[in-house]
C-alpha cells in the first residue's frame, strides 16, 4: 500500500466522521440555535454535487466521503425543519434543483461540473462564518465538528494536490480559515452561555 493510499484512507475517515458531532449536538441538546440554515443547505448541496463529480471523474474516494456528509448535513436539516427554521417545501425545492444541475452538468463534462462543485461546496461554510460573526450565541454549533473540518480540509487540500486535481484542492483555501473562525467563536459562546439552549424566540437562520 502506497503513502497516497494510506493518506486517502485518512481523508475519508475524517469525512466520514466530521459531521457526527454537529448532528449529535443538535439532536442531543434539541437546539439548532446559531446553526445557519443557509450553510447547512449549501453544504448538503455541495456534497451532492461532489458525489456526482466523483462518479463522472471516477474518483470514488470523493463519492464515498460525500455520501456520509450527506447523512450528517441531512440530520441537522431535519432538526432545523423540526424547529421551524426552514420548511420542508424549501428543502425539497432546493435539493431537487441541485440534483438536476448536477446530473445535467455532469452529463456535459467533469470540467463543467467541477467548478460548480468548487463554488457551491467550497463556500458552503461562509454563511455559518457570517452567522458566527453576527451573534455571540452559538450553543447549537459543535466545536468538535469545526476542529475536524480544519484538519480534514487541510488533508483534502494536500490529497487534491497529490492526485493533481485542483477541483478537489481549491475549496479548502476558503474552508480552513472559515472553520477556524467558527470554532473559536463557538468556543467563546459555549464558555459564556454554558448549557443554555435558547437565546432568542426566532430560530437561527
Amino acid at each position: 500500500m502506497s503513502f497516497r493510499d494510506v493518506f486517502s484512507l485518512w481523508c475519508i475517515s475524517l469525512s466520514f466522521t466530521f459531521t457526527i458531532p454537529q448532528a449529535y449536538r443538535v439532536v442531543r441538546r434539541n437546539t439548532v440555535e446559531g446553526v445557519s440554515v443557509f450553510s447547512q443547505m449549501q453544504s448538503l448541496s455541495g456534497s451532492i454535487l461532489w458525489v456526482v463529480y466523483g462518479i463522472v471523474a471516477h474518483t470514488y474516494l470523493v463519492v464515498t466521503a460525500n455520501v456520509m456528509t450527506i447523512v450528517g448535513f441531512g440530520t441537522v436539516i431535519i432538526a432545523q425543519v423540526r424547529h421551524r427554521a426552514v420548511t420542508w417545501q424549501r428543502v425539497v425545492g432546493v435539493l431537487t434543483g441541485v440534483i438536476v444541475v448536477a446530473i445535467v452538468s455532469g452529463a456535459v463534462s467533469r470540467d463543467v461540473l467541477g467548478p460548480i462543485a468548487v463554488v457551491v461546496g467550497g463556500t458552503g461554510i461562509v454563511p455559518q462564518a457570517i452567522r458566527a460573526a453576527r451573534t455571540t450565541h452559538l450553543v447549537g454549533v459543535s466545536v468538535a465538528t469545526f476542529a475536524m473540518v480544519v484538519i480534514m480540509s487541510v488533508s483534502w487540500g494536500i490529497y487534491g494536490l497529490m492526485i493533481g486535481d485542483l477541483f478537489v484542492a481549491t475549496p479548502n483555501v476558503v474552508i480552513v480559515p472559515s472553520a477556524l473562525f467558527i470554532m473559536l467563536r463557538a468556543l467563546q459562546s459555549h464558555h459564556r452561555y454554558g448549557k443554555t439552549t435558547v437565546a432568542t424566540a426566532v430560530p437561527a437562520r
